[in-house]
């Protein structure tokens, strides 16, 4: 129990800061202080040092997304991936959200440009990057409708996306649970946060059609 509200107060300020960046530590040693029932401004300075460490560790956790909007821009990602499908793409599909309002959306095409590192993931990274006319994207979600590789879960954390929404698991190649845990990497420079497997029958029904059509 003492694990669990340790834990909770700390991700409702990570919460906080996410909408008010620039709230002071102060607010973080007054949770803790509500949560233990202790009077406010009664921590030491030891403990002030101590809590911060505790915040330093806990993986990325940003304010919660909305289902609704998940499923909004997942779904759009999977007309996305419908679009691979058509053009005999491996059809997986993705977007990237900034201030609720998607500004990059593409699917994989390895085969249209004869190049295997051509995913979705990283033909909407190239996209966005291109229309913000910068190299990282720390206000943007990234959506996509399978599990991201490993190649793509690290363009992810190397163009610092804040949060990956995926639809399905990929059990050979998924680099966020299902073969590596790449998001859980505390000794990265960036650290994005990661959601899902949102729905893995849904999104990952295409994806099973086309590779029993191929075989």
């Amino acid at each position: 129990m003492g694990d669990l509200v340790k834990h909770d107060y700390l991700k409702v300020f990570a919460w906080i800061r996410d909408k008010y960046p620039s709230s002071s530590y102060k607010v973080l040693y007054d949770l803790h202080c509500i949560i233990l029932g202790l009077p406010l401004n009664s921590l030491d300075t030891i403990t002030q040092k101590h809590i911060k460490q505790s915040y330093s560790q806990i993986l990325p956790c940003y304010a919660p997304i909305e289902a609704k909007t998940i499923n909004k821009y997942l779904d759009l990602a999977q007309e996305q991936a419908k679009l691979a499908y058509a053009h005999e793409e491996i059809p997986i599909g993705a977007v990237i959200v900034k201030d609720d309002r998607v500004i990059a959306s593409g699917y994989n095409l390895s085969k249209k440009s004869n190049l295997a590192c051509v995913h979705a993931e990283i033909e909407v990274i190239n996209k966005a990057a291109k229309y913000l006319n910068t190299p990282y994207l720390p206000d943007c979600d990234l959506y996509v409708t399978i599990e991201p590789c490993l190649m793509c879960s690290g363009a992810i954390i190397n163009s610092r996306v804040k949060r990956v929404i995926f639809g399905a698991l990929e059990i050979k190649t998924g680099a966020v649970f299902s073969q590596y845990r790449v998001f859980e990497n505390k000794n990265v420079n960036h650290k994005t946060e990661v959601y899902g497997p949102i729905d893995t029958v849904k999104y990952s029904k295409l994806l099973q059609q086309f590779l029993k059509s191929k075989r």
